[in-house]
């Protein structure tokens, strides 16, 4: 945007933000007109409107005048809680009417009609639409339940009756229904059949031989040779599955393992290189070369580990390839840019850099640069054990959510029992 002296102006903000503030703008500026609409007075409205039969309360916060005697034009917040509509005399007659037909189709579920009942029937407890709760009773629950379960398992061929009544009430009027069953058996498939009738035969052997070690079955029923086969254990199966997935597991455990073996490596060669450099510097002060500071660093850790009071260190095994490389022939700068190769780390590669640098322009100025170093190293190390520290405090949060659970649990179960 351009003022008039040709100067361009800087925005506090961008157009995307420009467009923000006027969409809120605007939509507060439309939020404001709807409500002064609907903040009329209730009583030219026609008051406060009831939910529907069924629906619940409905809590209205309304603002009422003429409450405070010394202020009558101030408004006084109430919250009022309007009941549900109930249904009059008329109404729930002719709700109770039309409800017959609906339940007769509900409940019938995959029968086709009361007149020949062989599955579940479905019995709702309300229709809540219509606010109506629903109370089945049965004549025979051992034949149909008033869960809407079908017992016929043994039932005659012929079929056997039974009526179940059902009480719709809308929490004023109470209207009760009657429905006349005939239930039958189950369909059967020919297999079905077979094997039910030779169940039922099994049984009364059994109950003949019930003196007997074992049950002994026939090897001729109905003039057709039987043979007896225990089914085969499938389950088997599975084991070249999870074989397959232990591969698999155990190929991703390799490379979390060596992700985290090469984590902790890292870990301990940033923790031992302020030692290291300040090894160097004491030695180095002392009159030593930069070879001898090596070999006297090696020879004090391979001493540790041969009496038990050290562990072994990444950064003090490679000096110890350094020192048997130099013992071997290889230069010294060699010796030093492999040794910082090897570890990999910045740090390790700078102080590899200073101390082929000393072998090219002389060790002048080594020690100085030395001491500069341990100092950002001692800095370094200090930083990686805040971090470690803090990484181990977020790993303890798992834990502690579990515990949180738990501790909950003991809390709100017995709360929980305490109402039954």
């Amino acid at each position: 945007m351009w003022n008039k002296g040709g100067k361009k102006w800087n925005l506090p903000f961008t157009k995307q933000q420009a467009v923000c503030i006027a969409a809120g703008m605007g939509l507060y500026a439309a939020m404001a007109i709807t409500s002064g609409l609907r903040g009329g007075s209730i009583s030219d409205e026609g008051g406060l409107k009831r939910a529907g039969p069924g629906q619940g309360e409905t809590i209205y916060d309304i603002e009422v005048s003429g409450l405070d005697k010394k202020e009558q034009h101030r408004k006084v917040p109430v919250r009022i809680p309007v009941s549900e509509r109930r249904y009059s005399e008329k109404e729930a007659k002719k709700l109770f009417e039309q409800l017959k037909p609906r339940l007769e189709k509900e409940m019938l579920g995959d029968n086709e009609s009361f007149a020949a009942i062989r599955s579940n029937l479905n019995l709702k407890k309300s229709l809540g639409e219509y606010g109506v709760k629903l109370r089945w009773e049965s004549d025979n629950p051992e034949l149909v339940d008033s869960l809407g379960g079908v017992h016929n398992e043994t039932t005659k061929e012929k079929g056997e009756s039974a009526v179940l009544r059902v009480s719709a009430s809308d929490g004023r009027h109470e209207y009760t229904y009657e429905f006349h069953l005939t239930v039958y058996p189950p369909f059967l498939t020919p297999e079905e059949q077979a094997a039910d009738k030779f169940l039922t035969w099994a049984g009364k052997e059994d109950l003949k031989q019930q003196t007997e070690d074992s049950l002994i079955l026939p090897t001729i029923y109905d003039g057709q040779k039987l043979n007896y086969y225990l089914p085969k254990d499938g389950s088997y199966r599975l084991f070249p599955v999870l074989g397959l997935v232990m591969a698999a597991l155990l190929h991703i455990k390799k490379g979390v393992d060596k992700q985290n073996q090469a984590k902790k490596r890292e870990q301990q060669l940033l923790f031992d290189y302020s030692e290291v450099v300040s090894k160097l510097v004491v030695y180095i002060g002392a009159g030593l070369t930069v070879r001898g500071a090596f070999e006297r660093i090696s020879a004090g850790y391979e001493a540790g580990i041969r009496e038990g009071k050290r562990e072994t260190r990444p950064a003090y095994e490679e000096m110890l390839k350094t020192v048997s490389q130099l013992n071997s022939g290889v230069s010294e700068g060699r010796a030093f840019g492999e040794f910082g190769r090897r570890c990999g780390l910045q740090s390790y590669l700078k102080l590899s850099t200073l101390l082929e640098q000393s072998q090219k322009n002389g060790s002048r100025q080594l020690r100085q640069a030395l001491e500069l170093e341990m100092v950002s190293a001692f800095e370094q190390r200090k930083n990686l054990a805040k971090k470690l520290g803090e990484e181990a405090g977020t790993k303890l949060l798992l834990p502690l959510f579990f515990m949180l659970a738990e501790v909950m649990v003991m809390i709100v179960v017995p709360a929980f029992l305490s109402f039954y």
